[in-house]
């Protein structure tokens, strides 16, 4: 007996070392040896490497918490994403970890707990994400944001920044207008209106511009939309969750782009457009206004056509509205939390929940923020009376990479993850003064007093809005086009056909599921 005490209190002091070991260093796995986890993320393109492990970011994200990290990679692109996923999700052999759009899963992220693929994280943050967990409790809106309705959490979020107030991430693409072209065409100021950007457009096309107006058709609803108080998705209004698919003035936005597209105005091949043929026409100088990220839009275009020709000028303007006495209703605004940036969530599979949850975790923690949004303090950044300001190794990079090439290996702010995006990046990489100008512009907008919270339904009701969503989806985007190229007249008759088509489908339902969810949320 008195044998066996010994071995037992022996047993309890290692157990509490290693213990003490993990909270005193809560970035760190609680092994000894470096723990093993397999992580599953989307390969941005602007990473040169094949795997992430070959990254100085992720290399020092591995000592730092003494783990070995396999990864597997899927592509970034919205669509081959969702296919590689599916495909993962298909096979049922799950790694440790899955970086994706939560959110974005059909259904909901209670589905995706429901469906065994990820695990609830409430006792799993409590107890092992001591970072995460402060952060959650400090900003009870984020807590709501990325939690189901009864409060269960369910992944390791991306996040741009903790608040609304001052926040220019939420801001990354807009319009871009060649102000040197419309000068010429005797236009004086970046349109406001559609009724100035039709002028515009034809003013330019009068002076021989190829393209007045190229817009990709992922971003045409959004781009144009507003300028008639026109949405192609749910927003609140009053406390009511409203789909402007359905409501009147949705066909004073198809008429407008209906007559930009007969005219030649609107790219006509503007449906199979894409980011890089874009930008292939932009430096071609085919066009006079387009819609564009900021980095690599006009950050990028800008300073490569000034070297053949300095009188080239780019500027971009707030987002259009039905007039310029106020600001647009709606907009391309991110949110803090979205589906656009995918967060991490522990699967069903993972063996040491203890240790993915607390690699996971060092990405909250002081040292693990500003690694993933400065780099290597020393190499990458250094620090001016508190600020973190990149060095010329990002700026002017010797090797000759461009700067979100080099941002791309040494930190994760350019390219997306679980972590907190800090703006201070953001005020450094749009360097150019017309990209400081540009986030200015693009902020003006009223959006956030209409914009939907990322709202979560119960299992079933989400099920079933998945279902309604993706033949609404689908419906919508091919009639819109068809009604936009002339496919299809566009009058009185086939106007309501189609709305009423969308109720067939079930908008209305849609629309009473996002008001249930969107009451739980505030309830919480």
């Amino acid at each position: 007996m008195k044998k066996a005490l010994i071995i037992a209190l022996a047993v309890m002091m290692v157990t509490s070392s290693l213990f003490a070991q993990g909270a005193a260093e809560p970035g760190k796995a609680a092994a000894a040896g470096p723990a093993k986890v397999s992580y599953w993320a989307p390969m941005n393109a602007a990473i040169t490497a094949n795997d992430f492990g070959e990254l100085p970011v992720w290399q020092e994200v591995e000592k730092a918490t003494n783990t070995e990290i396999e990864f597997e990679h899927a592509p970034a692109a919205s669509k081959a994403l969702s296919e590689a996923f599916n495909i993962l999700v298909a096979s049922g052999d799950y790694p440790d970890i899955i970086e994706y759009k939560w959110i974005a899963y059909p259904g909901g992220p209670q589905v995706a707990i429901d469906d065994g693929i990820i695990i609830p994280l409430n006792d799993v943050i409590e107890k092992y994400a001591p970072n995460l967990n402060k952060l959650l409790k400090e900003n009870p809106e984020i807590a709501k944001m990325v939690s189901t309705p009864d409060g269960t959490y369910y992944c390791f979020p991306a996040l741009r920044g903790t608040s609304y107030e001052n926040n220019n991430l939420l801001f990354s693409e807009g319009w871009l207008w060649r102000t040197d072209l419309l000068k010429k065409a005797g236009i004086n100021e970046v349109p406001e209106t559609p009724e100035e950007v039709y002028a515009a457009a034809v003013a330019l096309k009068g002076i021989g511009v190829e393209i007045p107006l190229c817009i990709r058709h992922d971003h045409i609803g959004r781009v144009f939309g507003p300028g008639f108080d026109s949405w192609d998705d749910f927003y609140v209004e009053d406390g009511k969750v409203r789909h402007g698919l359905i409501e009147p003035q949705r066909r004073e936005y198809l008429e407008f782009l209906r007559k930009c597209y007969a005219e030649g105005l609107l790219d006509n091949d503007y449906l199979n457009l894409t980011k890089k043929s874009l930008g292939v026409k932009v430096l071609n100088n085919q066009i006079g206004g387009a819609y564009a990220p900021g980095g690599s839009g006009i950050g990028t275009w800008l300073p490569q056509m000034q070297k053949d020709d300095p009188s080239v000028e780019m500027h971009s303007a707030r987002p259009i509205s039905p007039s310029r006495d106020r600001l647009s209703k709606f907009a391309k605004m991110s949110t803090i939390y979205s589906d656009s940036m995918p967060s991490a969530a522990i699967t069903t599979s993972c063996k040491d929940v203890e240790a993915a949850a607390r690699l996971l975790d060092y990405m909250y923690s002081p040292e693990g923020h500003m690694l993933m949004n400065f780099g290597i303090e020393g190499k990458t950044y250094t620090m001016e009376n508190g600020y973190p300001r990149y060095t010329d190794f990002i700026k002017n990079n010797p090797d000759g990479l461009s700067m979100s090439q080099v941002m791309a290996q040494y930190m994760r702010c350019s390219t997306n993850g679980a972590f907190v995006q800090d703006p201070r990046y953001l005020e450094q990489y749009y360097g150019l003064p017309e990209l400081t100008e540009a986030i200015g512009l693009w902020a003006q907008t009223d959006y956030g007093k209409y914009v939907m919270p990322p709202v979560s339904q119960s299992s079933e009701e989400g099920q079933e809005l998945a279902q309604i969503l993706n033949r609404i989806t689908t419906f919508y985007t091919e009639q819109e086009n068809k009604f936009i190229t002339g496919a299809d007249p566009l009058n009185d008759e086939t106007f309501k056909a189609y709305q009423d088509q969308l109720k067939k489908f079930g908008i209305e339902r849609a629309i009473e599921i996002k008001q249930k969810a969107y009451e739980a949320y505030m309830a919480k």
